[in-house]
């Protein structure tokens, strides 16, 4: 089926925009108005280098303390989770960030290889939340040959890939990368699993990651869901499910007639930085969430956001870092062509802190909808719409990050997970602990 989810961004408000450090100039709806950008730090001086550092002629500790440096200013001018990286998962940016610099400084030996490794190990607890990434040669490759194209593809991003710095460095560490078969790829994807337990009436499915669906896949999907009632309950497992794209909620969701007529609310706040508004007001839409965007998105200010919106689970320290917001209204839809189904009975969700990026987002609206009722741990977050990017200017080493802070309709932003209705119990994982609940008739 062509269109397997149909996500549509309302526009609820529309706003005059008025841009921080403006003065109250009157500005067109929806155009935005860059702030001047603060200076990029200064170059360390070079008696950061160490004389009793081995380095490579062309590449020195000066250098790569720049490219972190540079890496930082980006990161602390764009970044939109620096707090909740801190509250919700315990990363201290700029303790990493100290702890990367003694790493270089220190290292006995030093070339652009090294670098990127002492990178990769002192920014791992950072690694995910917002999608951040040091990417790879290995990610690289697979990100010229397409396989993550529509994710963070756009004009920008390819005129980067093929700037001067960046060829250099990965067009030596990557190889043949055009002889991967994206198909081969695709095929490689784990599909969705059915399980039934008749005795007990329950259906399961087991999704392990929100990739590519398959047609077969797709079809035992639909086939369980057209005697979907000959059960009593229907347990749905994305646990450990690093995300992928939305495609498959369109028929675990969609093919429900409750959540046709469902909407719910997000909110989007976003920073007037360099890596942020250098894209179109489209482009920054339309990548708030994958699927269909229609209508026309007017960012406003925080400020006038705030005013007209009463969020009981807001972070404010969060959202005083950002400039723009702006509410949209999400819908989910079935397959063009399918038959929906009404089912009279319980559906459970299993989540844990490894369901992230699409994973999180199917949580949060299986909850926020009433789809389902949820079990497990919290969820692991990674998600704000659209990614950016940027090199360090030294190595070329690429890095990436999500735009936005988007929050439900309470304010608690996604980055920070879902809370299911059901913690584990003691001593049992979330399959032990519904298959408890079911047993207590202990339903929502």
């Amino acid at each position: 089926m062509k269109l397997l989810i149909k996500v549509i961004l309302i526009a609820i408000v529309a706003f005059s925009l008025v841009a921080c450090g403006n003065g109250g100039e009157d500005v067109a709806p929806g155009e935005i108005v860059a702030t001047p950008m603060p200076e990029p730090p200064p170059a360390p001086t070079p008696e950061a280098e160490q004389e009793d550092v081995e380095t490579e002629a062309d590449f020195t500790v000066y250098h790569a303390l720049e490219d972190l440096d540079y890496m930082m200013w980006v990161l602390e001018n764009n970044f939109p989770f620096w707090g909740v990286a801190y509250w919700a998962r315990g990363v201290d940016i700029n303790q990493l960030a100290d702890n990367a610099r003694r790493a270089v400084k220190y290292a006995e030996k030093l070339d652009e290889d090294i670098f990127l490794g002492l990178m990769m190990e002192n920014f791992a607890p950072l690694m995910g939340i917002g999608h951040f990434s040091i990417i790879t040669p290995f990610h690289y490759r697979r990100i010229r040959i397409g396989a993550f194209q529509g994710f963070i593809s756009n004009t920008v991003f390819f005129e980067l890939l093929n700037s001067r710095p960046v060829q250099d460095f990965y067009s030596t560490r990557v190889i043949d990368y055009e002889w991967v078969n994206l198909e081969l790829l695709m095929d490689a994807q784990p599909q969705p699993t059915i399980k039934t337990m008749e005795e007990e009436s329950i259906a399961i499915i087991t999704i392990a990651q929100f990739a590519y669906i398959g047609e077969d896949a797709e079809n035992e999907i639909i086939e369980l869901y057209s005697r979907l009632n000959d059960f009593r309950h229907l347990i749905i497992d994305i646990r450990g499910n690093p995300g992928g794209n939305l495609n498959l909620l369109g028929i675990i969701m969609g093919l429900h007639n409750n959540i046709a007529s469902t909407a719910t609310e997000m909110f989007v706040f976003f920073k007037d930085g360099e890596y942020i508004t250098r894209f179109s007001a489209g482009s920054l839409v339309s990548g708030v969430i994958p699927g269909q965007a229609a209508g026309r998105y007017v960012f406003g200010s925080v400020d006038e956001l705030l005013s007209k919106n009463d969020f009981t689970q807001l972070v404010s320290d969060d959202i005083e870092r950002f400039t723009y917001a702006f509410p949209a209204t999400v819908r989910i839809t079935a397959p063009l062509g399918a038959e929906r189904v009404d089912f009279d009975g319980e559906v459970w969700m299993l989540v844990d802190e490894y369901a992230f990026s699409a994973a999180q987002v199917t949580a949060w609206l299986a909850k926020d909808m009433g789809f389902a009722t949820l079990v497990g741990e919290i969820t692991g977050g990674a998600y704000g719409g659209f990614r950016t990017y940027s090199a360090m200017p030294n190595t070329g080493i690429l890095f990436i990050f999500d735009a936005f802070y988007i929050t439900d309709r309470y304010g608690r932003p996604l980055e920070a997970g879902t809370i299911p209705h059901h913690f584990n119990r003691p001593g049992m994982d979330a399959m032990e602990t519904v298959l408890a609940l079911i047993a207590e008739r202990e339903y929502r």
